[in-house]
């Protein structure tokens, strides 16, 4: 799974369990609000209608109390119906005017409808007047409330996630560029390898076939030219290799690659002393050890190639959840404009221990020599598109 995919679940998951909290809370309140709506609605209803209609009852009978409850109309969350026992219904109170014709759906009014009471009082003429708490318009009040918070939460949620998408894709922009320069540097590394270093080789057998069998002097000499200027250029070639794609990082451990870069280095200067310290107790990721061993092989070919060191000390040290790389070199320093634009090993080397977490720095030591550091978290990032 890719690592804007796993963001975009993480960021999609929050927000819905921030949706359902909210839902939740919405519905708690609306069950508390519609309960003591209705409990206010029936107690008034009650506590009036019962006198006034027994009154109505007892000074002009059944058609007076009819008259009086048609002319009251709806009374609000309340249902009342007019009737004889067992016999027909003489009144039955209107439907309310308030949204009219809308209903909340059956499943949230039973989620959220309180326990509805019911009135009887017994009039003197024998007739019933039934008062039936009715809360379907506070239970629609609290649908239409919910279903705007839950558009809100769809606006919320394309908004965050279009954010997060923005953010991501600048965040990872650099890493995955990188990651791309590695591998593009890992595929002409191999071209150089197999296809430039065949035709040097070609070259050289060459010009050796046409020393060996020319009998003129120029030709010769011209041929030994050639070969020698292939031989030099297959020596770049190798010593480009590494540079570009540290094959050893492809089967060997971190710690392996590393001696092997020393080893190497120290048998082309022998006249250089280089210490190796590693104190690792397993084999970082990928992209960490890439990074260490960048650090590595920068701060080796600045020391020998600009402080003219005579003595190269690197240590690798993993503690506490993080790597640090030093490369320590007795040379003459680094000169006072180093850090102007174009040095680009060093910036690019600095933004791909940055995209890992960590901080390079580089800096003389005193009066003689330099440090180059590094301090990369071990987890580093995970691989994108992994």
């Amino acid at each position: 799974m890719k690592l804007r995919t796993r963001l975009h679940l993480v960021v999609t998951g929050l927000t819905i369990v921030w949706v359902i909290v909210l839902v939740a809370s919405e519905v708690q309140l609306t069950r508390s609000r519609i309960r003591e709506d209705v409990q206010a609605a029936n107690q008034v209803a009650i506590q009036l209608l019962g006198r006034l209609v027994n009154v109505y009852g007892l000074i002009g009978g059944t058609r007076t109390v009819t008259d009086f409850l048609t002319r009251l109309g709806h009374v609000r969350s309340n249902d009342i119906v007019l009737t004889y026992p067992g016999g027909p219904v003489l009144y039955h109170s209107p439907p309310a005017t308030y949204k009219a014709g809308q209903y909340a759906p059956a499943w949230f009014a039973h989620l959220v409808a309180p326990r509805t009471p019911r009135y009887v009082f017994p009039l003197p003429s024998g007739l019933e007047l039934i008062v039936q708490a009715a809360p379907s318009r506070g239970i629609l009040d609290g649908w239409d409330a919910i279903r705007r918070l839950l558009a809100i939460a769809a606006v919320m949620l394309f908004i965050v996630n279009g954010l997060a998408f923005w953010m991501v894709e600048r965040a990872v922009a650099p890493v995955v560029i990188e990651q791309r320069l590695d591998e593009e540097r890992r595929l002409i590394a191999h071209e150089l390898h197999d296809e430039f270093g065949q035709s040097v080789t070609a070259i050289r057998s060459l010009a050796q076939a046409i020393v060996d069998q020319s009998s003129q002097a120029p030709m010769q000499e011209a041929a030994r030219l050639i070969s020698a200027e292939a031989a030099r250029l297959y020596d770049a070639m190798h010593g480009l290799i590494p540079r570009l794609a540290p094959a050893a990082l492809d089967t060997l451990s971190l710690s392996e690659a590393l001696e092997d870069l020393v080893r190497d280095l120290q048998s082309r200067h022998p006249a250089v002393k280089v210490t190796l310290r590693q104190e690792l107790a397993c084999n970082p990721d990928p992209g960490v050890s890439l990074a260490a061993y960048r650090v590595v092989q920068e701060g080796l070919v600045n020391a020998l190639r600009h402080a003219h060191a005579s003595h190269i000390d690197v240590e690798l040290q993993a503690e506490r959840g993080s790597l640090t790389v030093t490369v320590t070199d007795d040379g003459v320093g680094l000169p006072k404009d180093w850090s102007r634009p174009g040095h680009y090993g060093l910036r690019g080397l600095r933004e791909r221990v940055s995209h890992l977490g960590g901080n390079l720095t580089l800096h003389n030591r005193g009066s003689r020599g330099t440090l180059l550091a590094a301090q990369i978290p071990l987890a580093g990032l995970p691989p994108v598109g992994a």
